[in-house]
């Protein structure tokens, strides 16, 4: 039996994007109290059908039939400025790109890059101690910056660098621009724009990595997919954009929300600072034991999950949860809901790195890094990433304080609404 789906009413044009905009965790969940499970809504001038439980979810990610386009669905969203990303590709083409890049997240190559980050993390928490206080966001996302320049650029000169860093964010910024087109002075134009430099930039610095290149991720990609039945030199430069952006801000908003956390409970922080001293930083088997820093890990994943609405557009007529869905319809699922959601989890609001102190706890409403032929490329890879940084922080940063709330605006990529300050 087909049932009849909600609609939820709204303004013309602009429909449910202004709200959506400012709360989207608050006002989806409004009208999945309202209207149940699925209804639909409209936003960017389209009209999405929201879907929010773990079946269906698990269903849309896993597209056994290849039913739900990744690439026409995350178009709506992120746009032009991070065209042919791997998230922005479909089914065989996907699957392809995908199998070309795994190989720069290896257990060997992510040992190459970690080795890379330690003196980075080491003189950022020396300068933490040095200053006494700092901005915690904007703190954690200039080491990300910092993290991200030596992996992902080549051989960058100091005047080059704030060049960089200027297009890195004005691409980043795209993301979360709440107008959708390149107009004059908007963030889209300003991401289109660092576009095409940042391609240009990739374009011409593949010519010029070799196999004894330092063995960063950017290297790696490189000297991986050489020859003509694998990746050009734009194919490349593409998904460095894409990975830039998946790389960056999902860290940082996890490292951002466990350091304020990690403040506010000392049985936390004790734990972790045990576990620091004896996980080899640099071994990834060590650190795969390393179940407390992964348990903080998981449930800031879980609190501000990193892609918190997914987007796909149907390809075929099909059907979900007895509810019949037509070809060209946009669907939206929500890992944030999910993990927000008090059916799935107890005392879903409290921020509880115990709940995954198990390493055998799996929890079905559960996606921090999405899922089937999209799970997230480099998620082991984040997972030592934090890992390094947790650990590096909590032995060198005694009794740090922080006075004010940490009020993080979910979407459409998690962020502080404002940054608060942390006192050594």
């Amino acid at each position: 039996m087909n049932m009849l789906m909600p609609k939820v009413p709204g303004l013309p044009i602009i429909g449910h994007s202004i709200p959506f905009q400012r709360n989207a965790l608050q006002f989806t969940s409004d009208k999945q109290k309202k209207y149940g499970d699925v209804f639909e809504i409209s936003l960017l001038n389209e009209k999405f059908i929201v879907m929010l439980t773990p079946e269906s979810t698990k269903e849309i990610f896993l597209d056994k039939d290849d039913n739900f386009s990744s690439k026409e669905g995350w178009a709506v969203v992120l746009g032009k400025p991070f065209e042919n990303g791997l998230m922005l590709r479909d089914f065989e083409d996907h699957k392809y790109h995908r199998s070309l890049l795994q190989d720069s997240f290896r257990h060997e190559a992510i040992h190459g890059y970690l080795e890379i980050i330690q003196p980075i993390i080491h003189n950022w928490v020396k300068n933490l101690n040095a200053n006494k206080s700092f901005d915690l966001y904007k703190s954690v996302k200039q080491l990300m910056f910092d993290i991200s320049l030596s992996l992902f650029f080549l051989d960058v000169q100091k005047d080059e660098s704030e060049r960089l860093n200027n297009l890195f964010m004005d691409s980043i910024a795209s993301a979360t621009s709440a107008i959708r087109w390149p107009l004059p002075f908007t963030k889209m134009k300003k991401g289109l724009q660092a576009r095409e430099y940042l391609l240009q930039y990739f374009q011409e610095k593949s010519g010029l990595v070799s196999q004894d290149s330092k063995k960063t991720l950017f290297a790696e990609l490189v000297n991986t997919n050489k020859g003509d039945a694998n990746l050009n030199n734009l194919e490349i430069a593409e998904h460095m954009i894409f990975l830039l952006l998946a790389a960056h801000d999902t860290t940082t908003i996890t490292l951002t929300n466990s350091i304020y956390n990690l403040s506010k409970n000392k049985d936390y922080a004790h734990d972790l600072f045990n576990e620091a001293n004896e996980v080899n930083h640099l071994d990834v088997s060590s650190l795969k034991n390393g179940i407390v820093a992964e348990s903080i890990f998981k449930e800031a994943m879980r609190y501000y999950p990193p892609v918190p609405f997914s987007v796909r557009q149907v390809v075929r007529d099909t059907q979900i949860e007895k509810y019949n869905i037509t070809k060209d319809s946009y669907l939206t699922i929500s890992p944030l809901l999910l993990h927000h959601d008090d059916r799935y989890w107890n005392d879903p609001q409290k921020f509880d790195p115990y709940r995954f102190i198990d390493p055998a706890y799996i929890n079905p409403a559960y996606f921090p890094f999405a899922g089937g032929a999209h799970t997230c490329i480099g998620k082991f890879f984040a997972s030592y990433l934090f890992k390094n940084v947790i650990y590096k922080y909590i032995q060198s940063i005694q009794s740090p304080q922080i006075d004010h709330v940490l009020d993080i605006r979910p979407t459409p990529i998690p962020h502080p609404v404002k940054d608060v300050k942390v006192l050594i």
